[in-house]
């Protein structure tokens, strides 16, 4: 196939709260899932991010603490990129944006050409105002019910059904400090009018449909967002938490992280280009039409990633805007037990290539419909553990090594490969690259065709020793050495799922792995990939182990 350019993008996490399971499963694990695929079909890939320090959660969550926003920040997102690290899925940029200047540089650099351009307006908006606090009030200050879905949420973006709140709109909002009901005042804000986008959002969604034509939840939020009613986007407020709006006569504003957001992961895709030594920098790649760029988001921002950011986009009027967003599930810890090892944490604790697997495993597809929040079973996650990688992998991995000790001396029988698992083989592969690439991205579907694999060839091996015993020694070999190729072609389709796995078990096999990747080279479904005498180990070191 073609080698295409990609920039793939995550939703910036807020540090203030711990990071926990839930957010590993969703935009996360997607992006390191799809940038893993994709360079191992030989594409150029930049994956980018940063923690949304800025935000006015941290500075509220910080006064609760008793602490200032850098100190929670740094705290919390220093975790952040801890936890990201354990689960092998950091970008390959995070942007700190407190000790990171250039995240600030580019957002008021895009400001200004908006401001420039008129594409921002002046206007008096309503702001909750709590008396008892003498303050005002902006999303993580104010709780209440959102007016769409009454589910609880604070002044932002509803985490329950994605769309915003309007300004000084909250059903029974309280103030999050006192829990007084709020008032609301006029303040003179600059804004951003998304309606002036409408039909362009609208045809730039209709163009960006999967492989099988359908419109995905993107697009289903689109219009539920248009029939609720495009807002008018506040761009500033007043706090001293921020990137300060850089005109004289806004002095104490400034820049609300939602505008901010986009100019974020331009800045990133900046900063991973200096460390390149790409001296043209993000921009050509944002603006190169060949580029394509992929959004990986929750519920909790898909306003943000739908609208907002693509009408900025096209507002700006040189940067391209994404080709696909996918929104991952928000999942759930199942049980108390399930929850006890919901934070980030539990990586420490467990193998990351596993748990990789088994949030990919049940994962939710993306489809039109809204998918109910999926949840976190420890006692799933085990019995994924002990029946498909530790007694699956595993057993069947072995198996094929000592029967290959055995009876060949621990070479690759010089027999062709052939039997049933030939073509388990050529389906294996042909099912994970359907369901990885960026037009299906089902790493759910990926994880299920890896664990029937394994299934079926732990059944194939049975055959096997019958035809060993039965003195059946030209099938026998050609079978075995079938067995020697599906679990190579294994290795190297699990790869983007369990990279840690694959790149072990890819230098025992004897597997050509690509030196800046550190992923196996991905072969097309007939290839020999393990040649015929080549001496293999008598077996492994155990990579999984049972959980308790």
């Amino acid at each position: 196939p073609a080698m295409n350019t990609y920039v793939v993008t995550t939703a910036p996490p807020s540090p203030d709260a711990d990071p926990h399971l839930g957010r590993l499963a969703g935009p996360f694990l997607g992006a390191d899932v799809l940038t893993r695929h994709l360079r191992q079909r030989g594409h150029h890939v930049r994956y980018v991010g940063y923690c949304d320090e800025y935000s006015t959660r941290v500075a509220s969550r910080a006064a609760e603490a008793g602490v200032t926003p850098h100190v929670l920040a740094r705290v919390v997102g220093d975790r952040t990129g801890d936890t990201l690290a354990l689960g092998a899925m950091r970008p390959d940029w995070f942007t700190r944006p407190l000790t990171d200047a250039a995240h600030a540089h580019w957002v008021r650099r895009f400001f200004l050409a908006l401001w420039e351009a008129g594409a921002l307006e002046v206007r008096e908006l309503p702001v909750f105002r709590c008396a008892p606090c003498d303050r005002h009030l902006h999303e993580a200050e104010v709780r209440g019910n959102c007016r769409h879905c009454a589910a609880p949420v604070d002044g932002a973006t509803c985490g329950s059904c994605g769309l915003p709140q309007g300004p000084g709109v909250l059903a029974a909002p309280r103030c999050a400090a006192c829990g007084t009901e709020p008032g609301t005042v006029l303040r003179r804000r600059i804004a951003f009018p998304l309606e002036r986008y409408r039909e362009r959002l609208v045809a730039h969604h209709d163009g960006t449909r999967d492989e099988a034509g359908r419109r995905g939840r993107a697009r289903a939020f689109l219009d539920r967002l248009l029939a609720a009613g495009l807002p008018l986007v506040p761009v500033s407020t007043v706090a001293d938490h921020g990137v300060p709006v850089p005109l004289p006569e806004w002095e104490g504003h400034v820049l609300d992280t939602g505008f901010s957001g986009i100019w974020g992961l331009v800045a990133a895709t900046e900063r991973l280009a200096e460390a390149y030594g790409e001296k043209d920098g993000a921009l050509p790649l944002w603006s190169d039409p060949a580029t394509r760029i992929v959004s990986f988001t929750g519920v909790d921002q898909l306003f943000a990633h739908v609208a907002l950011w693509p009408a900025l986009l096209l507002a700006e009027g040189t940067l391209g805007l994404p080709a696909r967003v996918v929104v991952g599930e928000d999942v759930r810890p199942r049980d108390a037990e399930s929850a006890a090892a919901w934070n980030g944490d539990f990586l420490r604790r467990t193998n990351a290539d596993a748990l990789r697997f088994h949030l990919c495993l049940t994962a939710a597809e993306q489809s039109e419909k809204d998918p109910s929040p999926a949840d976190f079973s420890l006692g799933e996650y085990a019995d994924t553990v002990a029946t498909v990688l530790a007694g699956g992998l595993e057993t069947w991995t072995d198996t094929v090594l000592d029967l290959l000790a055995q009876d060949f001396h621990r070479a690759v029988p010089a027999a062709a490969p052939a039997g049933p698992m030939t073509a388990e083989r050529r389906e294996l592969t042909r099912r994970t690259a359907d369901a990885l690439g960026v037009g299906a991205h089902a790493p759910a579907r990926a994880a299920e065709a890896l664990a029937a694999a394994v299934e079926r060839a732990l059944i194939d091996v049975h055959r096997l020793r019958v035809l060993r015993d039965a003195g059946q020694e030209g099938e026998y070999a050609t079978g075995l050495a079938a067995h020697v190729e599906l679990l190579a072609a294994f290795t190297i389709a699990a790869a983007p799922l369990m990279p840690g796995w694959s790149a072990f078990l890819a230098g025992e096999l004897g597997l050509a792995v690509d030196r800046e990747t550190r992923l196996p080279l991905w072969a097309d479904e007939d290839e020999r990939l393990v040649p015929a005498g080549t001496v293999l180990p008598e077996a492994v070191p155990v990579y999984f182990h049972e959980q308790a």
